[in-house]
């Protein structure tokens, strides 16, 4: 696909946001404060390690651009703590969203729709930015990656996750693609296959069971050269979910365990 066809499909398929099977699974209907708030207290629950990585003491005094908006938990957080607070999402609805909680809870921040492969901001105009489970899907993360770095000032920090490609998740539904990373990135050889709906659909689906139009998987190895222009680049691994071949097993004991070492999500925090 070009990249125009790239982005008017996932200005399509993220309009219903990101967490909407979470919400519906917990009865929510609205956006209202009363289940906006239910929604974040499960949704923190389900990924407990997320605020370590936020690093919440720091943001006072601080320009934070978060792109990727979902449901809008982390916006709301970041807004009540930074000194400014923009949001950027290439679909309307987590725009929708996260404007209405900055009106619900009096803060003092606010989101446009438009694509980090060419954000709308100067250079060097942000402290810090926070981009969870987003870039992955753009179509051209290391555009993305470097549009990043152009709108943070020297010494400002940046929170990436995207998917990784050595996870249990995808080595059980990709396995061919997953073996073929390490012959790229380690040796040179061989080239990277597309996603298959199948790959991409283990972790993103509407609520017709579409899977999100572009998704790409990528080593440690591979974000570190991808990140190279950063000063520095620290990357652990995430999250683990009670699924074959783990279904017997709790999530919490997962999480700490297979999370660090064959974990769904790469965290990135890079420095200017």
């Amino acid at each position: 696909m070009s990249q125009a066809e790239i982005d008017r499909q996932n200005s399509e398929f993220w309009n219903e946001l990101c967490g909407t099977q979470l919400a519906h699974s917990l009865g929510i209907t609205d956006f209202s404060a009363q289940s906006l708030a239910k929604f974040d207290r499960h949704y923190l629950a389900t990924y407990p390690y997320l605020t370590k990585y936020l690093a919440f003491d720091n943001l006072a005094g601080q320009d934070v651009l978060e792109i990727g908006l979902g449901y809008g938990t982390v916006s709301q957080l970041l807004a009540a703590r930074a000194k400014s607070y923009p949001g950027l999402d290439i679909a309307a609805g987590p725009v929708a969203v996260v404007n209405q909680r900055m009106s619900l809870f009096n803060l003092n921040g606010s989101a446009r729709q438009g694509s980090i492969l060419e954000a709308p901001f100067g250079d060097g105009s942000f402290d810090a930015v926070v981009t969870i489970g987003c870039l992955h899907h753009t179509g051209n993360l290391p555009r993305a990656l470097d549009e990043v770095r152009r709108v943070l000032r020297p010494g400002g920090s940046a929170l990436v996750m995207i998917y990784n490609a050595f996870s249990y998740r995808r080595g059980g539904t990709a396995p061919g693609a997953t073996w073929q990373t390490p012959r790229k990135d380690y040796f040179g050889a061989g080239t990277d296959a597309a996603s298959s709906d199948r790959e991409r659909g283990a972790y993103d689906t509407s609520s017709t069971g579409a899977a999100a139009p572009s998704t790409v998987f990528t080593s440690t190895k591979r974000l570190r050269a991808l990140c190279a222009r950063f000063r520095d680049v620290t990357i652990h691994k995430e999250n683990a979910d009670q699924e074959p071949p783990f279904s017997r097993i709790s999530r919490p004991p997962l999480l700490k365990s297979i999370g660090p070492v064959a974990g769904l999500d790469l965290y990135a925090t890079l420095r200017k």
